[in-house]
């Protein structure tokens, strides 16, 4: 029990670390991105939400969750089984994703309250009518902590098979990963525009984030971070250390 609350805690003081950065940054840049379209007069004051949607966090949680060379290899020189450093993980990813989906919640209630009362209209906020926001706050706040801890379960797996595999693995699977936002994902909205099928595409994705059933949503997200975990498990059970 010592070393798992000894594994928690550098756990915990690395990712807080990283989550203050990004909680400094990410709201100072989308404010200054709102700033300069008003300012350009792409928009107008009244046009928008007052800030945007910072449920961006569930892409940073993934990606924060990627790193496992260097935490394996710290907690293993300390003499922690790969079952402790499993479950210091685990806790880990539910607090952050705890934290972050309480964020996520509070920026909505507070920035929906503001907007009404200066008379935004949110038409710059593309998410504002994202299915989770349109349900009571303990819903989206289970939504988003499923979704998060999702997201961290899949981190640690891929930072897991990073570990495994090694660098050539690793080249390989974010170059696919650039290959298919950079090259493929722009080819594919062009030939839809080509076939006059963009704006249809986009409607029809809007409609699906609008009116998708949220407790089903939540209930396949438990399962996939179940699987996810459990295959992060398997993965670093017999891991060799490098």
């Amino acid at each position: 029990m010592n070393k798992i609350k000894a594994s928690l805690a550098y756990n915990m003081r690395v990712y807080w670390q990283m989550s203050l950065w990004y909680l400094w940054i990410y709201p100072l840049s989308m404010g200054l991105t709102y700033f300069a379209l008003i300012q350009t007069r792409i928009i107008s004051v009244e046009s928008g939400s007052l800030i945007y949607r910072i449920w961006g966090s569930v892409v940073f949680l993934f990606a924060i969750f990627i790193r496992f060379k260097e935490d394996f290899e710290f907690l293993l020189v300390l003499s922690n089984t790969r079952w402790q450093i499993f479950i210091s993980r685990l806790i880990t990813a539910l607090g952050f994703s705890t934290l972050f989906s309480v964020l996520i919640v509070l920026e909505r209630v507070l920035v929906d309250h503001f907007n009404r009362i200066l008379g935004y209209q949110n038409i710059t906020d593309p998410l504002h009518r994202f299915a989770p926001y349109t349900v009571n706050p303990a819903m989206q706040f289970f939504y988003f902590l499923v979704l998060c801890c999702c997201c961290c379960a899949a981190g640690m797996w891929l930072g897991s098979l990073f570990y495994r595999f090694g660098n050539k693995f690793m080249s390989a699977f974010w170059l696919l990963f650039s290959a298919f936002l950079l090259i493929m994902f722009p080819m594919m909205m062009w030939t839809l525009h080509q076939k006059s099928l963009l704006i249809r595409t986009l409607s029809a994705i809007g409609q699906f984030l609008s009116h998708f059933h949220v407790a089903a949503a939540s209930g396949t997200l438990l399962l996939l971070a179940v699987g996810f975990s459990a295959l992060f498990w398997l993965n670093i059970r017999r891991l060799p250390q490098q």
